[in-house]
Parts: structure tokens; C-alpha cells; sequence
């Protein structure tokens, strides 16, 4: 049984167009930049066109992370296979001060929620570079089990680097308990 301690004050909810100004902050970060592996040169524009187009696609659950009610990150299902109920996640927090304060934990934790309870989801699978050890310490503790390695799958630095393929399934999920941090 996985035991989690949970920020009280996290909540994740819909993303909006007025997010995209700290998205695209964020996104400039080289290291927020790095380890979601992004591809090419952000924009405002860029940004608000992937909002409309995940708003309308149903594959996509993009959710806005807020601590005390200030957007501080990003918590995104997508990949949603219907058939085989299963989703990718991806997480990143871009707000500096909101780091080490269980945002991420909590995030992640409230949307496997939605994902096993009202998507009815079988698992939850995502991939993180072999050399990014605090998410995947964090997604350890959640309880994400690697399924496997995918050699030379990110480019990091201007070199490639394997890549983690981790999951959680629906009886995982089942056995975490969470207390709320005070």
C-alpha cells in the first residue's frame, strides 16, 4: 500500500487561454523545456493554438494546476485509448516556488483520480528520460512500475538518451491512501 502526502491547498481544473502567457513563460525555461522534451520554438500564438486543439480533441484531458488558486502547472491524459482504457500523462510544474511543496504529487495523484474513476481507465502509462531522477523518484513513490526502456528514445542535450516507459493500473491505483499535509 502506497501512502501519499497530499497539498491541500492543489486543485487542477480546466485549462483557458489566459493560461498561455505563464505556459509560454514556462516553456522558455530551459529546464522546464528539457524534460518535456520540446521540439521547437515556443510562441504565444503556438501556445493558445494547442489549447483551442486540445479543448475540442477527445483524446486529450489537459487540466491547469493551482496552488492557492495560482496556476503554477500543467497536468495533461492524453493518448486516450477508449478501447484498450489506457492514457499517457505528462506533468510539469513551471512556478520555481511551488516546487518541493507536494504540487506535482497531488496534481498527479487528483487526476488518476478522474482517469480511473470517471474515465474508467485500465492504465496510466508515461515516459521520462533516464537521467530526469526527481520525476521519476516522484512517479516511483506514486506507484508507477517501469514496464521497460526505450534505448536512444529522447534527445537531451543534443544527445540521445533512453527513455523510461512506467505505468499504473487501476487495482495500483486502488491501494494508495493519502493524508492531506497541514
Amino acid at each position: 500500500m502506497k501512502l501519499l502526502k497530499l497539498n491541500p491547498a492543489v486543485r487542477i481544473g480546466g485549462i483557458r487561454l489566459s493560461h498561455a502567457p505563464a505556459m509560454l513563460r514556462w516553456m522558455r525555461d530551459p529546464a522546464v523545456a528539457r524534460n518535456i522534451g520540446l521540439r521547437q520554438r515556443p510562441s504565444l500564438e503556438k501556445t493558445k493554438d494547442w489549447i483551442r486543439r486540445v479543448s475540442r480533441d477527445a483524446t486529450v484531458r489537459p487540466y491547469a494546476i493551482s496552488l492557492a488558486g495560482r496556476h503554477v502547472g500543467n497536468v495533461v491524459l492524453d493518448r486516450i485509448d477508449p478501447y484498450l482504457a489506457t492514457a499517457r500523462l505528462s506533468v510539469y510544474v513551471g512556478e520555481k516556488d511551488a516546487l518541493s511543496m507536494g504540487v506535482a504529487t497531488t496534481a498527479i495523484y487528483l487526476v488518476l483520480k478522474k482517469a480511473f474513476r470517471a474515465e474508467k481507465l485500465h492504465k496510466v502509462w508515461l515516459t521520462v528520460h533516464e537521467h530526469n531522477m526527481p520525476a521519476i523518484n516522484l512517479y516511483t513513490r506514486i506507484g508507477f512500475v517501469v514496464e521497460g526502456m526505450l534505448r536512444d528514445d529522447f534527445w537531451l542535450e543534443k544527445r540521445r538518451v533512453n527513455a523510461l516507459l512506467m505505468s499504473l493500473l487501476r487495482t495500483e491505483f486502488q491501494q494508495i491512501r493519502v493524508v492531506r499535509r497541514t
